[in-house]
């Protein structure tokens, strides 16, 4: 039988909230404890099967000192900070209450092609970026309190699809008490995201830094920019490739100044992103491999995040296909049409889509009118001349007859003239707008029917203009 901290209707203390809280629905268990949704909406609870003293004093540091959110302007929680201490009926602490993350996906959905297509489908580049600027922003933050995320991993990074990321067990944080100096570490890492420096070590006996914290948010940088680990590749040293542990500690990726891996087939190359993000991830591999200080810090990755991200430009053949400018063409056309792989396919449009860009389409047509109208206007205004349109009951309407001052007269032919050519020229512009505009529609069903209202309209004008003919004669 499974052993159980918490049970369904129980009621807990909360410290210094003067309330209790009520568990509803056990949502996970893992070998430390469990997760419990509450009667308080938008709020779980973490309960410990043995809460030592010390990690109980470790949560009341944290409840102390919050890091300030950079997203709790919006309304986003972009971390599972504890919010209080929760104690049983007895009055001893179990465990602390804090922010439920909801619609959300775990890292590896995010960055993993094959997942991204299932649970985010739309989920571009473009997002990847802001995703990835997101999350520098959150370490920043965390940082600037004196904190060490330690434990930095896809399956601690949840994502919405908003590309707004939150960090979940913040309990497991290396934290200082400002007022007696005492760290709480972090105990535990994982494969892929520990620095080499601490490979091999016991992160228990160990007070961590900043600077270990800025190989794994590389690391995890990486991981979304490129969809995959950066000490992978071909191996080209004598015998086998090393487990990934050891190409690691070496310092063996791609770009490495020594390395002995090389690109493989279906790497992103490192020249796909923007000059300073590529700056940083050499200085963070290279340089950094062994000095932390040299490593980039979350403030550097975010400068050179927003750089990036205002450098990527639209595919016009593919709408899922965001590129960056500097690279000079989109990379992900080029790679489909080479290896018949797409990692950001075509997205079909929801209904809100369509609306807007059909929204737009209109306004591509209307917009010049507009300007042209209003120009006509304020020039018709400027020089007061008056436009009248006479008509007598029975007949049709004439063309508008144009008074000009007395002391210049034009002649009827030229009048007339300068008519016809405005119509034509207003048809003639006409006609290339809405060529446009249909040659930018990603679905058939909107090419169609305006290529068919298009041919009506050109096929209804010479019966208009017969009709008017006849009722000259």
């Amino acid at each position: 039988m499974s052993k159980s901290v918490g049970a369904a209707g129980q009621v807990l203390g909360c410290v210094g909230l003067s309330r209790s809280v009520g568990l509803t629905t056990r949502l996970a268990t893992s070998g430390e404890g469990e997760v419990w949704r509450t009667d308080w909406p938008g709020q779980v609870a973490k309960l410990y099967f043995n809460p030592s003293r010390d990690r109980i004093r470790k949560l009341e540091v944290m409840i102390a000192h919050p890091p300030a959110d950079p997203n709790a302007a919006i309304g986003h929680h972009s971390f599972a900070w504890p919010q209080a201490l929760l104690q049983n009926a007895v009055g001893s602490p179990v465990g602390f209450l804090m922010p439920e993350i909801a619609h959300s996906v775990g890292l590896f959905d995010v960055y993993n092609p094959q997942r991204r297509r299932t649970v985010l489908p739309g989920f571009n580049w473009l997002y990847l970026h802001v995703t990835a600027m997101n999350i520098a922003s959150i370490t920043q933050a965390i940082h600037a309190k004196g904190y060490v995320l330690g434990d930095i991993k896809p399956q601690n990074i949840l994502v919405n699809n908003q590309a707004l990321p939150s960090v979940i067990d913040t309990d497991s944080f290396q934290v200082r008490d400002p007022s007696s100096g005492q760290v709480y570490r972090c105990p535990v890492g994982s494969e892929g995201f520990t620095p080499p420096e601490l490979l091999g070590c016991d992160l228990a006996q160990i007070d961590q830094s900043e600077g270990h914290d800025r190989f794994r948010l590389a690391v995890i940088i990486h991981l979304l920019l490129f969809g995959d680990q950066p000490f992978k590749g071909v191996w080209t040293g004598y015998g086998d490739s090393p487990d990934p542990n050891q190409l690691l500690s070496q310092g063996h990726w791609p770009y490495g100044k020594t390395t002995l891996i090389q690109p493989g087939p279906l790497t992103i190359p490192l020249e796909t992103v923007h000059p300073e993000l590529q700056q940083c991830f050499l200085r963070c591999f290279n340089e950094g491999h062994r000095d932390a200080s040299l490593r980039p810090s979350p403030a550097e990755w975010l400068r050179a995040l927003k750089l990036a991200v205002a450098d990527l430009k639209a595919c016009r053949r593919v709408n899922c296909h965001y590129y960056s400018q500097s690279y000079g063409h989109c990379y992900w056309c080029d790679r489909k049409k080479t290896l018949g792989i797409d990692v950001f396919p075509k997205a079909a449009l929801s209904h809100q889509q369509r609306q807007a860009k059909n929204q737009a389409a209109v306004n591509t047509l209307v917009k010049p009118l507009q300007g042209a109208a209003k120009a006509a206007a304020t020039y018709i205004g400027e020089h007061k001349l008056q436009l009248s349109l006479p008509r007598s009951p029975g007949s049709r309407p004439q063309i508008p007859s144009l008074t000009l001052p007395k002391r210049w007269t034009l002649p009827e032919r030229w009048i007339k003239y300068a008519v016809t050519t405005g119509i034509v020229s207003t048809a003639v512009i006409t006609v290339v707008l809405i060529g446009k505009v249909l040659m930018a529609q990603d679905d058939a069903e909107s090419v169609v029917f305006g290529s068919l209202l298009f041919v009506g309209l050109l096929a209804l004008w010479p019966r208009l203009v017969k009709s008017s003919d006849q009722s000259e004669k």
